[in-house]
C-alpha cells in the first residue's frame, strides 16, 4: 500500500508498505509508483527506510539527507 497528499506543488508519498511474502517481487515499487504519479506535473518526496532506500533510488528518487531518530524506552519499575 501506498498513499499521496499534495500540498505546496508537491507530492508527498507516505506509508508505503509490502507484507513480508510479497518483498523483493515489485509490489512496492508498484505502489510507489502509483503514489509518486498521482500528478506527474508535480515533483514527489518522501521519507525512507532503511529497507525501502534501495528501491526508492532504483525509481530515481535521490537522497536529499538521512535522519537518524532514537527512542529510549521507558524502564521497567
Amino acid at each position: 500500500m501506498a498513499a499521496a497528499h499534495q500540498h505546496a506543488g508537491v507530492t508527498l508519498v507516505e506509508f508505503v508498505a509490502t507484507l513480508p511474502a510479497a518483498r523483493g517481487r515489485g509490489a512496492g515499487a508498484a505502489v510507489t509508483w502509483a503514489a509518486t504519479l498521482c500528478d506527474p506535473a508535480r515533483p514527489a518526496v518522501l521519507i525512507a527506510s532503511d529497507d525501502g532506500r534501495p528501491v526508492y533510488e532504483r525509481m530515481g528518487y535521490i537522497a536529499v539527507e538521512r535522519w537518524t531518530v532514537w527512542l529510549r524506552p521507558e524502564r521497567a519499575s
